[in-house]
């Protein structure tokens, strides 16, 4: 209930709009107007609001020849849902894509070439913020009249596929019901800016410290040195020797061993005798 009423309030913000770019059509002799075309089809109502609150339906229905790429509620509401506070920037751009600067309804896509993609130019392109291709939608043909429909740059974020085809004024302006959005690479998810520099610390003055103050260092006595000798100059105590034994002294021992000897020697000889 509560997405249904949601649903009216955003539809009665569509309507005025419309009528307005009714009116600004009509007065440009303008051959159709987008919003009024949208407008019948409650299922595209948030897509017809964006249109008209990005202006990209002025765009639209200057031209002569387009085809509308269109979403149904749920895709646009997915896609609002994961993309927070996007950019108007970012949100025009990405309508644009959905632009084609062509006319092709269900039997001009079911005859596209098959096995290779046919690139068709958006509105996109036509800004001049298109970086690498962002500007450029590739259509592959697929099986039983389908169609699959991607960005044309490298790396693209959300593809799409053909489901019905909506409305069609030859060969002015064809209506096509998509899967999904075309999300390029780098339309809405954009580099972050770098943070801005942390605010510097302003320098403060800093006393400078004291000095460190040397501990007392303990005072040693200097004794008067003696002067430096020689150790072999100096004077030591000596063990006292044994005096040597003098030579005539040990010539007298000498004699009394011999002495002593021979008068054995002669005694023995006596009593032999």
């Amino acid at each position: 209930m509560a997405a249904r009423l949601s649903l009216l309030v955003l539809l009665a913000l569509v309507l005025p709009a419309a009528g307005d770019d009714a009116a600004a059509a009509a007065a440009t002799g303008g051959a159709f107007n987008v919003t009024e075309i949208l407008g019948r089809f409650p299922e595209f109502s948030l897509f017809n609001f964006l249109v008209g609150k990005t202006h990209v339906d002025r765009d639209i229905n200057s031209r002569n020849t387009v085809t509308v790429l269109v979403p149904d509620n749920s895709a646009v509401d997915w896609l609002l849902r994961r993309s927070a506070r996007l950019p108007r920037a970012a949100l025009v751009e990405l309508l644009s894509v959905h632009v084609v600067l062509d006319y092709i309804d269900a039997a001009k896509l079911a005859k596209l070439p098959r096995g290779r993609p046919t690139v068709s130019t958006t509105l996109f392109q036509t800004t001049g913020n298109a970086r690498h291709r962002t500007g450029f939608l590739a259509i592959t043909p697929t099986a039983k009249g389908g169609a699959v429909f991607a960005s044309a740059a490298p790396g693209a974020l959300v593809n799409a596929t053909f489901k019905r085809a909506v409305a069609a004024m030859p060969y002015n302006i064809s209506v096509l019901q998509i899967s999904n959005f075309v999300v390029p690479p780098g339309v809405i998810t954009r580099p972050r800016p770098p943070p801005p520099p942390s605010p510097r610390m302003r320098p403060t003055a800093i006393a400078p410290s004291p000095a460190p103050v040397p501990a007392p260092s303990r005072v040693v006595p200097i004794l008067p040195s003696s002067p430096l000798t020689d150790p072999a100059d100096e004077d030591t105590e000596a063990p006292a020797a044994a005096p040597a034994p003098s030579h005539g002294h040990a010539m007298k021992v000498m004699s009394w061993w011999s002495g002593l000897g021979v008068a054995v020697g002669m005694a023995c000889m006596f009593g032999y005798l």
